[in-house]
C-alpha cells in the first residue's frame, strides 16, 4: 500500500480549507473509523501512584509513609520493585517497564483510543502523544479492541504513551480532494502495511465524502452556516448531499454525531504552534 505522511496530507487538504480545519477534520475521521493511520512505532509507558500498591501495607505498617511503611514494602515486595516504592508518598509516580513497539511490516493502525484520547498530535511530525487513557471495561472493548500495549506488573496500571511516523493512505487522501493531482505536491512514501482492517463493522454510508461536500463548502464565499441554527443547516447539507449521491440518508443520529463533531472544531480554537 502506498502511504503519505501526515505532514503531507495536511498540506494536500489544505489547498481546499485551512489548516486547522483539515487537522480536525481527520482526527474526526480517524475516530469514526472513516480513515486509517498508521504508525511506525511507538513507547508506552506504564504507571501507577504508590498509594494503589501500598495501601494494602497500612494496617500493618501503622502509617501511609515513613520508616515502617518502608519496611513492610521491602518485606512483602520483589528488591526491583521495592526499590521504586521505598521513600515514596502516596501520591508519588510509580513507572513499570515501558513497551517499545516498531510496526514489523513498516506501518501498522492502531487501536482509535489512543487518536481519541490524544493530548497532542503533531502533524508536522508525525507523533501523537497521550498522557492518560481510560481502561475500564466497556472503554476498553470499544477504543482498545486489540488491547495488545496493555501489559503491565501493575494490576490497575494507566498509560502514556507517544507513537511516531503516522501515515495515511495515499489514495484514501487523494479521494478527499479529487479535483486536485496529489502526486504533484507530495513525497508519498511506499511501504507494505501489514494489518490493514479497520475496527468495527464494514463501512455502509461515504462519510469521507460527505465530510469533503462540507470542506468545499466551506471555501465558498457564503461559507457554512453560524450562529443560531448552524448544525441543523449542516446536519441538512450532509443529509442532502448522501441523498443526491445514494438516494438516501444514514440515520438522523449519525448525521447529527458529525455536524456536531464539525461545530465543535469552528468553535474551539486552534492552539498555536509552540515552534
Amino acid at each position: 500500500m502506498k502511504l503519505i505522511s501526515s505532514r503531507d496530507a495536511v498540506v494536500f487538504l489544505s489547498q481546499a480549507a485551512p489548516r486547522a480545519w483539515v487537522q480536525r477534520v481527520l482526527k474526526c475521521m480517524i475516530v469514526d473509523g472513516e480513515i486509517v493511520a498508521y504508525f511506525s512505532d511507538g513507547r508506552i509507558q506504564p504507571y501507577t501512584h504508590a498509594f494503589a500498591l501500598t495501601l494494602g501495607l497500612r494496617d500493618d505498617a501503622g502509617e501511609f509513609t515513613g520508616k515502617r511503611m518502608d519496611a513492610a514494602i521491602r518485606n512483602h515486595f520483589d528488591p526491583e520493585l521495592a526499590a521504586k516504592l521505598v521513600g515514596k508518598d502516596r501520591m508519588d509516580r510509580v513507572d513499570d517497564e515501558p513497551i517499545v513497539w516498531q510496526s514489523e511490516d513498516g506501518h501498522d493502525a492502531i487501536d482509535l483510543g489512543w487518536i481519541f484520547f490524544a493530548d497532542e498530535i503533531d502533524w508536522d511530525q508525525g507523533k501523537v502523544r497521550v498522557s492518560w487513557v481510560p481502561t475500564d471495561r466497556d472503554t476498553a472493548d470499544w477504543m482498545f479492541p486489540s488491547g495488545e500495549f496493555f501489559v503491565s506488573e501493575f494490576d490497575r496500571a494507566d498509560y502514556e504513551a507517544e507513537f511516531g511516523g503516522m501515515s495515511f493512505s495515499f489514495s484514501a487522501i487523494e479521494m478527499l480532494l479529487p479535483s486536485s493531482n496529489l502526486e504533484l505536491v507530495s513525497s508519498g512514501i511506499d511501504r507494505d502495511v501489514g494489518r490493514t482492517a479497520r475496527v468495527g463493522r464494514p463501512q455502509k454510508w461515504d462519510w469521507e465524502g460527505a465530510i469533503s461536500h462540507v470542506v468545499a463548502r466551506a471555501q465558498t464565499p457564503d461559507g457554512l452556516p453560524t450562529g443560531h441554527g448552524a448544525q441543523a443547516r449542516i446536519e441538512e447539507m450532509i443529509a442532502d448531499w448522501f441523498v443526491s449521491q445514494k438516494g438516501d440518508a444514514p440515520a438522523s443520529s449519525q448525521v447529527r454525531e458529525r455536524a456536531a463533531k464539525i461545530i465543535r472544531s469552528l468553535e474551539t480554537p486552534e492552539t498555536p504552534d509552540k515552534n
